[in-house]
C-alpha cells in the first residue's frame, strides 16, 4: 500500500532537514574555530619559548666565556709574574759592576781571550800581563755565579756575547751553546732587554732559556750598549703544571694547554710527555690583538669540539688557551631547551583546556558535567607545572611530597638511595620512622611554617652515612652525610595548602671544598707574607703585629666577624705592592728622590693588582688598595677623604703608621710607643681620631699589652 504525504509532514519533515543542516553547519565552523584557536596559542607559545631559549642560550655562553676569560687572564698574569721575577733575579748579575767590567775587558782583549782564562792552566797561558789578571778572577767569579745559579734553582748560567762565545760559565765544562741560544742572546743585546727563547725538551723535562743584556762600563769604552747578555736556563716542568692547574675548581672539566712558537711553528707545552706536541695554525684563530677570542671550534689536539679561549703571555710568546668540551655546554642548553619547550607545551596546554572549558560553558547546562572533567583535568596540569617550578626540572636530587601530618605521599628514586629505602614502601610512611628524634622534630617544624606562611624555606640536616660510603664522601670522614632540604608550599587546583615538596641536596662534597678553599687562602696569603719579608729585612714580624693589633680593635669597635676577618686578612698583606718596588728603594738611608718617592707610591697599585682576582670573599684588595689615603683627601692613589675610605683602609692606616714608627728602619731607630701614640692623634688630618682611641684601648688590654712588651723593654 502507497504511503500518502500530507503538506503537514512535508513541512516538518523539510524543517528537520533544516534544523540538522544547520547545526552541522555550526558545528563544522566552531571546530574550525576552536582549531584555529589552538593554533594560535601553541605558534605563540612556541615564539615565546624560542626567544626565551635565545636569550638563556645567550646568557649560558656568555657565563661560560666570562668563567673561561677569567682563569684565561688570572693565569696569564700568573705568567707574567713569574717571567717578571725571572727578569729580577737575572738582574741580579747583569746589573752588577762585576760582571759587566768582565764581559768588557774579555771583548776588548779580543783574539781567544775567553778560551785562554777558561782554560784550567790559564795563568800560564796567557800571553798578558791583562790577561793573567784577568784569568785569576775567573775561579771567584764562576763560584759566585755557580751560586747565584743553584740558589735560584737555574740549570745552566753563563755570559755569552754576540757571537756566541762563552766568556764565562758557572759549569766548569758547559755544553757548546745552541743557535737557538745565540740568537736569544743577540736578540736580548739588540733590543737591550730580556729575551726568552721558546721551551726545549731535555732528559729533565723542559728548559727555559732566557737572556738578560750586559750594559759595558762607560770607563772602558764610553759606551752602554751591551756587547755581552747573561744566558740562563731554568727547569719549567714544575712551573708549567702549576700554571696549568691554577685554580681549576671553578673550571671543573676544562681542559687548559700552553702553546708556544717555534719560529713559523706552534707546539703545545705537555708536561705528561715532556716534549712540546706540535700545533696545526688553523686551530689558533688569532684576532688582531693577537689573542684567540670565546667560540666553539676543534680541540687543539683535533679530538672533538670544544668551547675555547685563549690569550696571549707578554714576552713569553706562549698562549695560554681554555678549552670546554661542547658536549658539557651543549648537554646543558639541550636541558634548557627541553625544559622551556616542555613548560610552554604545558602551559599551551592548559590555556587550551580552559578555553575549552570556557566553551563548554557558554554552549549550555546540558555540557556542564563534560566541563567540570575539563576543570579537574586543568587543575591537575596546574599542579603538574606548580611542581615543575618548584623542583625547577631536578631529577638528581631527593624529591617527594609530604602531607602537612609527615606522612609521604609520593617520592622519587633519589630520595629511596638518601634513606636507603625501598622506593615501594616509602608512600605513607611517616618521617619518624625514617631519621632521628631531632632532625624529624626540625623537618615537621619547617613543614609546619611553610603551609603557613606558603613559602619557601631551607634547613640544614646531617645523616648517618650509608654502608661503604665512610671515608670517602662523608664531611670529614666522620660518617656523616650533610643536606640542605629545600621545602615549597603545594597548593591544590581550589586553592588549599596541600602539604609541601622537599628536595634533598647533598653538601657534604661542597663544605669540604669549601674548607680545602680556605685551608689554600691561609697558605696563599703565609707564602706572601714570606715574599714581602724577604724583600725588606726591616719588615719581618710588621705584619703579622699589624694583623694582631688590627682584630684587636676590630672587635674594641664592634665589627661584625666579616669585617674582622677582611681587616686582620688585609692587615697580613698591606706590603704586598712592595715586591715590585726596587729593594735599594725600600732600605735607603738618605732622601729620596722625587723619581724614587713616585715609585715608592705606586706599591698600592702594585698590591691591588696582585689581590683584585684572588676570592677572598670580602673587600680584601680594596682595604689594601686604600691604605695611604688621608682624611684630608691628600693621600694616594685616588685622592679619597673621610667615609669615602672604607674602615678596613682607616684601621689599617693607623695600625700601619703606628707599627712603621715602633719599628726600626735602616735609617732610623724605633720611636717609643707613647710618642707614637702622640703623633697619630696629633695628625688629625691623616688618621681617624676614632680609629686612633680603639688603638689606644686595645694597648691597654692584656692581649695589646703582650703585643707591645717587646717594644716597650726596647724603649727602656
Amino acid at each position: 500500500m502507497q504511503e500518502s504525504r500530507t503538506p503537514e509532514m512535508e513541512t516538518r519533515m523539510s524543517a528537520t532537514i533544516d534544523t540538522s543542516w544547520s547545526t552541522g553547519v555550526k558545528k563544522k565552523y566552531a571546530l574550525l574555530l576552536a582549531a584555529l584557536l589552538a593554533l594560535a596559542v601553541f605558534g605563540t607559545a612556541y615564539v615565546v619559548c624560542t626567544l626565551q631559549y635565545e636569550r638563556t642560550r645567550d646568557r649560558i655562553l656568555r657565563e661560560q666565556e666570562d668563567t673561561l676569560e677569567s682563569w684565561v687572564a688570572g693565569t696569564v698574569e700568573a705568567a707574567s709574574l713569574w717571567a717578571a721575577a725571572l727578569d729580577s733575579q737575572a738582574k741580579r748579575v747583569s746589573t752588577s759592576e762585576l760582571y759587566q767590567l768582565f764581559a768588557a775587558d774579555v771583548e776588548r782583549l779580543g783574539g781567544n781571550a775567553a778560551a785562554v782564562i777558561n782554560d784550567d792552566d790559564a795563568t800560564a797561558k796567557a800571553e798578558s800581563e791583562d790577561l793573567a789578571v784577568l784569568a785569576e778572577q775567573v775561579p771567584l767569579m764562576r763560584n759566585l755565579l755557580l751560586d747565584f745559579m743553584n740558589f735560584n734553582g737555574f740549570s745552566d748560567a753563563r755570559i755569552v756575547n754576540v757571537k756566541g762565545q762563552t766568556l764565562l760559565s758557572a759549569l766548569a765544562r758547559p755544553t757548546p751553546i745552541t743557535g737557538s741560544q745565540q740568537n736569544t742572546v743577540l736578540q736580548a743585546v739588540e733590543s737591550d732587554k730580556i729575551a726568552f727563547s721558546p721551551v726545549r725538551s731535555s732528559q729533565t723535562g723542559l728548559i727555559l732559556d732566557f737572556a738578560e743584556p750586559l750594559s759595558q762600563s762607560l770607563t772602558q769604552s764610553g759606551s752602554d750598549k751591551s756587547t755581552a747578555a747573561l744566558l740562563l736556563s731554568t727547569p719549567v716542568t714544575a712551573q708549567i703544571a702549576r700554571f696549568l692547574a691554577r685554580d681549576m675548581r671553578q673550571t671543573e672539566g676544562a681542559r687548559p694547554r700552553l702553546v708556544q712558537a717555534r719560529g713559523d711553528m706552534l707546539e703545545e707545552l705537555r708536561v705528561e710527555a715532556s716534549q712540546p706536541a706540535v700545533v696545526e695554525k688553523d686551530r689558533l684563530p688569532l684576532n688582531s690583538q693577537g689573542n684567540i677570542p670565546f667560540e666553539r671550534r676543534p680541540a687543539l689536539d683535533g679530538e672533538g669540539s670544544v668551547y675555547s679561549v685563549g690569550a696571549k703571555v707578554p714576552g713569553l710568546n706562549w698562549w695560554v688557551v681554555l678549552e670546554e668540551p661542547a658536549s658539557r655546554v651543549d648537554g646543558s642548553l639541550r636541558s634548557q631547551a627541553w625544559m622551556i619547550y616542555g613548560i610552554g607545551a604545558l602551559i599551551s596546554v592548559g590555556i587550551v583546556l580552559l578555553l575549552a572549558l570556557l566553551w563548554w560553558i557558554v554552549v549550555g547546562r546540558q555540557q556542564r558535567a563534560v566541563a567540570e572533567r575539563f576543570q579537574a583535568l586543568y587543575s591537575v596540569i596546574k599542579q603538574q607545572k606548580q611542581l615543575l617550578d618548584s623542583v625547577n626540572v631536578s631529577l638528581e636530587v631527593g624529591l617527594l611530597m609530604v602531607a602537612p601530618d609527615g606522612r609521604i605521599r609520593v617520592c622519587n628514586r633519589a630520595f629511596a638511595q638518601v634513606v636507603d629505602r625501598d622506593e615501594a614502601a616509602l608512600p605513607d610512611m611517616p618521617l619518624t620512622a625514617l631519621f632521628t628524634v631531632d632532625v624529624c622534630g626540625r623537618l615537621l617544624d619547617a613543614i609546619r611554617s611553610v603551609v603557613d606562611s606558603r613559602s619557601t624555606l631551607s634547613v640544614e640536616i646531617s645523616l648517618p652515612a650509608l654502608a661503604g660510603e665512610i671515608g670517602k664522601d662523608t664531611e670529614a670522614g666522620n660518617g656523616e652525610r650533610l643536606f640542605r632540604v629545600t621545602l615549597y608550599p603545594f597548593v591544590d587546583g581550589e586553592g588549599e595548602n596541600d602539604g609541601v615538596v622537599a628536595t634533598f641536596q647533598d653538601i657534604t662534597r661542597f663544605r669540604r671544598e669549601s674548607e680545602r678553599r680556605r685551608l689554600q687562602q691561609v697558605n696563599t696569603i703565609g707564602a706572601l707574607i714570606r715574599a714581602i719579608e724577604s724583600v725588606d729585612p726591616y719588615l719581618k714580624g710588621h705584619s703579622q703585629m699589624m694583623a694582631n693589633l688590627a682584630e684587636l680593635m676590630a672587635t674594641a669597635m664592634q665589627l661584625s666577624d666579616k669585617d674582622r676577618d677582611t681587616i686582620r686578612t688585609a692587615a697580613s698583606l698591606s706590603q704586598t705592592g712592595k715586591l715590585f718596588v726596587p729593594r735599594d728603594l725600600l732600605t735607603k738611608s738618605g732622601q729620596l728622590t722625587q723619581e724614587e718617592q713616585a715609585e715608592i707610591m705606586r706599591a698600592p697599585d702594585y698590591a691591588y693588582n696582585v689581590l683584585r682576582d684572588i676570592d677572598f670573599g670580602s673587600p680584601v684588595a680594596r682595604a689594601v688598595h686604600e691604605i695611604s689615603e688621608r682624611m684630608d683627601g691628600t693621600g694616594y692613589p685616588q685622592g679619597l677623604s673621610g667615609d669615602n675610605i672604607s674602615i678596613y683602609a682607616r684601621v689599617l692606616a693607623v695600625v700601619n703608621a703606628f707599627c712603621a714608627m715602633v719599628s726600626p728602619r735602616s735609617y732610623r731607630s724605633g720611636m717609643p710607643v707613647a710618642q707614637a701614640l702622640d703623633r697619630l692623634r696629633a695628625d688629625k688630618a691623616c688618621f681617624d681620631p676614632t680609629v686612633v682611641d680603639a688603638l689606644d684601648a686595645v694597648l691597654r688590654t692584656p692581649e695589646g699589652i703582650r703585643i707591645a712588651s717587646p717594644l716597650k723593654e726596647r724603649d727602656n
